[in-house]
């Protein structure tokens, strides 16, 4: 899940179902850095299994091809301007705009729990169009950005999946064991970096079959959370500081599609803290910057909450 202010949204990765509010994110990097496009200028919803080649929906200027049909457009999302604040999303029927998370990432809100509209521009007339990417299958996302100034505009041709109702039933109680790694083990203090914790879920009833079983290994897990912590040897200092808790990362998860969990931390910030008093007071506790730091996760797997050991790490 993903957080849009108070409301939370599954990921394209989650294996969303028909039901739910689903995010479509799309990641913009250039020379190795995320950056902002100059201009989005919609995101088109359309099938996949009308539209296996691109040429099906673009023309030779790579933008989509004026000869699509209105009924071949699903959902159109646009109003994109400099982005709308992800914290600003409300879930309304035209609720079609484009969110920014961050730098470089944008993201829209195909929300199926309503009944969502957006308007398209079709041969220079707008029509609205009711969403229509509401049942199983495969879809594109087509994303046209002018990526650059004094550069074309393009489309950006991505795809998700609609699941079926995700429910399904056992005759027994499902037995899950999940095992965590920091892939992390060095820091450079001033850096910053994505945390990075692989997950490994078994599923460890032996007689489960196996199409149950390939269900977690798409990502399963929720509420993610990362703590960091300080740890120092000074007798004269606290042996453990929490740098970050868990409730201050809550929304600044990502979760891939492996179960990968990320968090990134600007190690910049231990050396920047402010002249509050809590603040001032963590800064004595800290010590030095530098030195070995703990970090672990915290998720939510079926009705367990999965709490994992303390991984340590080196930031210097």
């Amino acid at each position: 899940m993903v957080q849009l202010g108070s409301y939370n949204a599954s990921d394209r990765h989650n294996r969303p179902n028909t039901l739910q509010k689903v995010l479509l994110r799309a990641f913009f990097i250039n020379d190795g850095a995320y950056q902002d496009p100059v201009d989005i200028s919609g995101v088109t919803i359309v099938t996949k299994v009308s539209n296996t080649s691109p040429a099906t929906i673009l023309g030779s200027d790579e933008l989509l091809s004026t000869d699509l049909s209105q009924s071949q457009i699903l959902m159109q999302f646009g109003g994109f301007a400099s982005g709308l604040a992800s914290t600003s999303y409300t879930p309304v029927v035209n609720a079609s705009g484009i969110y920014k998370f961050g730098t470089g990432e944008y993201g829209v809100v195909l929300d199926n729990t309503l009944s969502l509209s957006g308007w398209y521009d079709f041969n220079g007339s707008a029509f609205e169009v009711a969403n229509a990417a509401s049942a199983t299958g495969n879809y594109l996302d087509v994303w046209t950005a002018k990526l650059a100034g004094g550069s074309n505009y393009k489309s950006i041709i991505n795809e998700f999946t609609l699941y079926a109702d995700t429910f399904f039933t056992m005759t027994q109680p499902l037995m899950l064991k999940s095992s965590n790694r920091l892939v992390n083990k060095h820091l450079t203090l001033g850096s910053k970096t994505d945390l990075k914790f692989t997950t490994e879920i078994t599923v460890e009833n032996k007689d489960i079959d196996e199409s149950v079983k390939n269900i977690f290994k798409d990502s399963v897990i929720t509420s993610a959370m990362v703590e960091i912590s300080k740890i120092n040897d000074s007798v004269n200092l606290p042996s453990r500081v929490e740098v970050s808790g868990f409730s201050d990362t809550a929304a600044l998860i990502d979760v891939t599609s492996d179960n990968t969990i990320i968090f990134t931390w600007d190690t910049e910030d231990i050396r920047n803290l402010g002249t509050t008093a809590i603040e001032q007071t963590k800064r004595e506790n800290l010590g030095s910057p530098t030195g070995t730091y703990a970090a672990r996760v915290s998720y939510n797997l079926l009705n367990e909450k999965i709490i994992s050991p303390l991984f340590h790490f080196i930031v210097s």
